[in-house]
């Protein structure tokens, strides 16, 4: 690890010896171990931290020096934030970059940049990312957002959602309502590539296939009690919705009524749908899957069953969305 020429090694010897606290001796000892050559791994061995900590506190010499080696633990927002201004931070990151950021997305190094010319406080890059983890956050993948889609009604169906539900329990009061979600995916030949272990600074290849043939794949779930039903189609459209309702409808209980969740996609809404009895449907409002909690289950099979990998044709599309099928969704195996 580099070391910034700012003690000698007899100095930092020295105040390794006169220190009285032993937490900053033990990180000026990092320090003195890294100045003389050993490396992160045979350093952390002897102090009896973890590397990634070691490599910290040596970036905080660097970066301030001595000061940098005090024990900031449980103190990181009170050193950097007042309260108000940490309150102003948030609303900062929750905004997102701005056209003077020239950004599209704000890292730790452009966090850093903000403190010091909004907030008027410099900061190691480190200390920057030990105060966006203190805060909460982490850097994410958003979810995709359509440009139509509206928080108000959002906000307005979690709020009714609760009357809407007890208004339908009252219909059937023989019965015991059951909330399932529904959505479908479209799994096919047009890859997608999900993330994988590999070395630091390569760039892993994964297969990406660029063929036509895919198939649909329906479910609801019930997030309460993890009963669920699922079909394969070849297309989608209101008599194959009409197929999954007659065969979700016969796994439903006697003694329940399953209120069916989804979206307002154009076979959902058509007027040819036959919906049974024991099912009554409520609509999401229009663009809205993150209300939708199936579509955790397509993320998941997505990232660890469908992405990398070549499929033959269409059997072989089918094969592979029945076994992950019984293996994330009904525990097979």
């Amino acid at each position: 690890m580099r070391v910034k020429d700012r003690h000698t090694l007899e100095e930092l010897e020295r105040l390794e010896r006169t220190e009285k606290d032993a937490h900053k001796a033990k990180h000026i000892r990092v320090v003195l171990l890294a100045l003389k050559g050993y490396t992160a791994p045979a350093i952390s061995q002897a102090v009896g931290l973890s590397r990634r900590i070691c490599q910290r506190w040596v970036y905080r010499y660097n970066e301030e020096g001595l000061d940098g080696l005090d024990d900031r633990r449980g103190n990181v927002i009170a050193s950097c934030l007042g309260s108000e201004d940490t309150e102003k931070f948030r609303q900062r990151i929750e905004t997102g970059p701005t056209p003077e950021d020239e950004v599209c997305a704000l890292r730790g190094v452009d966090f850093r940049r903000i403190l010091e010319k909004e907030f008027g406080v410099l900061r190691s890059l480190a200390t920057v990312y030990s105060l966006l983890h203190k805060l909460g956050y982490s850097c994410l993948k958003p979810r995709p957002k359509h440009p139509k889609s509206d928080h108000t009604a959002q906000e307005t169906f979690r709020q009714e959602l609760p009357a809407k539900l007890k208004s339908i329990a009252e219909t059937h009061p023989d019965k015991r309502l059951c909330v399932y979600f529904e959505d479908d995916a479209r799994f096919g030949q047009q890859g997608t590539i999900t993330h994988v272990w590999a070395k630091k600074g390569s760039r892993p290849t994964a297969i990406r296939q660029t063929a036509y043939q895919y198939l649909w794949v329906l479910a609801a779930i019930c997030p309460e009690t993890g009963k669920g039903d699922g079909l394969i189609s070849p297309c989608l459209n209101a008599e194959v919705i009409n197929v999954f309702l007659d065969q979700f409808s016969k796994q439903i209980g006697a003694d329940e009524h399953a209120v069916l969740i989804w979206d307002q996609a154009g076979f959902h809404t058509s007027l040819k749908l036959k919906i049974p009895g024991n099912i009554t449907i409520v609509k999401l409002p229009p663009y809205s899957p993150e209300l939708n909690p199936i579509e955790n289950l397509w993320h998941y099979l997505k990232s660890h069953d469908w992405s990398n990998n070549f499929y033959r044709d269409y059997e072989a599309l089918e094969e592979k969305a029945m076994q992950s099928w019984r293996r994330v969704a009904m525990n097979a195996y």
